[in-house]
C-alpha cells in the first residue's frame, strides 16, 4: 500500500505508481509543503518544460492545513494555464477528446486547492481507466508497518528512481511514447496530461510499463 500527497495534475511518476498499485491512501490531514507539486506541474513545451502554477492565499508566507489552503484569482492563472495547455497540445491526437472534460476546471472558480486537485485526479484516474482503490487519511500520522510513505517524495527537479514497497523494491523508468515535439525529453516529471494527450487509450499500458517490481 502507498501512502501519497494530493498533487495538481501529477507526474507520470506518480500516476505509474498509482497505476502499479492496488490500493492507494491520499494524505488529507497535512499541513500545506510549499515548493512541490501540490499547486504546480510541468507540461512539455517546443523548447523544454513550462512550470503551471496555481497562486494561494498567504504566498509564499503560506502556513496552514493543505485543506483550507485556499486559491486567489487576481492574476487570471486559469486562462494562463488553459492557454499554455492549448499551446503545448492542441495538435496531439488526443486532444479534442479529452480537453472537453478538462476544460470545466478552467472556468469554475474553487475556493480550495486540496479540493481542486482532488476532482481533477479522480478524473485523470477515471479517464485512463486505471483500476486502484483510492482512500483518503482522516488524521495525520505516521505512516504504519506495511505502508510505503511518499508524503515528502514528489518533488522538483527530483525523480523518484526506486522504493521499497513491503518487501519488493519496485523500480522506475522512462518508456517512449509520442510526443507532439520530437526530440524533447519527456522524463518522469512532466504532467500526466502529456501521456493522456499523446497516447489515449494506450496511458494505462505505458503507465505500466514505467515500474518494474523485483
Amino acid at each position: 500500500m502507498l501512502l501519497m500527497p494530493m498533487l495538481y495534475l501529477p507526474p507520470l511518476s506518480y500516476m505509474a505508481l498509482v497505476c502499479t498499485a492496488e490500493e492507494v491512501y491520499i494524505e488529507a490531514q497535512e499541513n500545506y509543503i510549499k515548493s512541490t507539486y501540490r499547486n504546480r506541474c510541468e507540461i512539455m513545451g517546443s523548447n523544454g518544460t513550462i512550470d503551471l502554477s496555481i497562486p494561494l492565499r498567504g504566498g509564499r508566507d503560506h502556513h496552514q492545513l493543505y485543506r483550507e489552503s485556499q486559491i486567489i484569482y487576481i492574476s487570471d492563472w486559469q486562462h494562463r494555464h488553459l492557454m499554455s495547455i492549448l499551446s503545448c497540445y492542441a495538435s496531439a491526437p488526443f486532444f479534442e477528446h479529452y480537453m472537453p472534460y478538462l476544460e470545466p476546471f478552467f472556468e469554475r472558480r474553487y475556493s480550495y486547492l486540496f479540493q481542486f486537485n482532488k476532482d481533477l485526479l479522480e478524473l485523470m484516474i477515471k479517464l485512463m481507466k486505471l483500476d486502484v482503490m483510492i482512500s483518503y487519511t482522516d488524521a495525520y500520522n505516521i505512516a504504519p508497518d506495511g505502508v510505503t510513505d511518499l508524503r515528502k517524495a514528489f518533488k522538483p527537479r527530483k525523480e523518484i528512481e526506486g522504493l521499497m514497497v513491503g518487501q519488493k523494491k519496485w523500480q522506475l523508468r522512462e518508456v517512449p511514447y509520442m510526443q507532439v515535439f520530437e526530440g524533447v525529453s519527456v522524463g518522469l516529471s512532466v504532467s500526466c496530461l502529456d501521456l493522456l494527450f499523446n497516447e489515449g487509450p494506450q496511458s494505462k499500458n505505458i503507465l505500466k510499463q514505467m515500474v518494474s517490481i523485483s
